[in-house]
């Protein structure tokens, strides 16, 4: 369903003028260990005070075995997490191969009242913003890293599927192949021995209204994309690709795509 992004992320948006930046303020080591290290010091503190009513001494052992690490994590992650939001551009860059001004063209569309934000809920029952698509990019939330950003110009095919390979078995979401996976070597499907390669969002994998969602997120694209595949079997030539789980990776794409 189109809803807009959570306040909290709009304001950290408008402080950066960047929607990535304030996407890499999600998640990360760094803020993990800021919540480790406050968790730390409030124990510290709470179990240091009766301590120290009953012995001075022993107060302050409690809070130099707890309050103290607590202390030390917190500057650590803090340190973590201001690198990893001021050098949003450079994780950018080496995830997508793009230049610092292809990624600053992005954030600007981000950024634009017609950029098409889909959601739902999400595991935990909270709406959240999962995909957006702007005139030239495509944008889907990866709570771990921030996000993923491709240009729609270099999706080759963005599919739907109940069959994504992971462990535990088969899973279900929205499944973006570029023009650079298609030149990379395959993975090795365990479930059938053949090869795949690209990316899925994992979010929305157990929701009941993924597929409508996905299909919801892939119509924007192609209006703007006409290009992109949308489905994952796809007969090419006589011949019938499954393009999560092909015999040669390379090699079929390079077939599918020649023109």
């Amino acid at each position: 369903m189109r809803m807009e992004l959570e306040k909290g992320l709009q304001k950290k948006a408008t402080r950066y003028n960047s929607l990535l930046k304030a996407y890499r303020t999600q998640g990360g080591l760094g803020a993990g260990a800021v919540a480790g290290g406050i968790t730390l010091l409030i124990f510290g503190v709470m179990l240091a005070i009766p301590s120290a009513l009953i012995d001075i001494f022993i107060g302050l052992m409690v809070f130099l075995i707890l309050g103290v690490p607590g202390l030390i994590l917190c500057f650590v992650g803090n340190t973590k997490h201001k690198k990893r939001v001021d050098t949003y551009i450079d994780f950018f860059q080496k995830d997508t191969g793009y230049s610092a001004q292809e990624i600053h063209q992005a954030d600007q569309e981000l950024l634009r009242s017609d950029a098409v934000m889909v959601g739902s809920k999400i595991d935990d029952g909270r709406k959240q913003v999962i995909y957006i698509v702007t005139e030239h990019y495509f944008l889907s939330v990866w709570a771990v890293k921030g996000c993923y950003l491709r240009k729609l110009d270099d999706i080759v095919a963005a599919f739907y599927s109940n069959e994504i390979p992971g462990n535990g078995g088969y899973r279900q979401g929205l499944f973006v192949i570029t023009r650079q996976d298609t030149k990379m070597p395959g993975i090795k499907n365990v479930y059938t021995g053949k090869q795949y390669l690209g990316f899925e969002n994992g979010m929305l994998r157990m929701q009941r209204d993924c597929k409508n969602t996905c299909s919801e997120v892939l119509n924007e694209m192609v209006k703007k994309a006409p290009h992109i595949i949308t489905s994952q079997y796809i007969s090419v030539k006589g011949t019938t690709y499954n393009l999560l789980s092909m015999d040669n990776w390379q090699g079929d794409w390079a077939r599918i795509l020649e023109e």
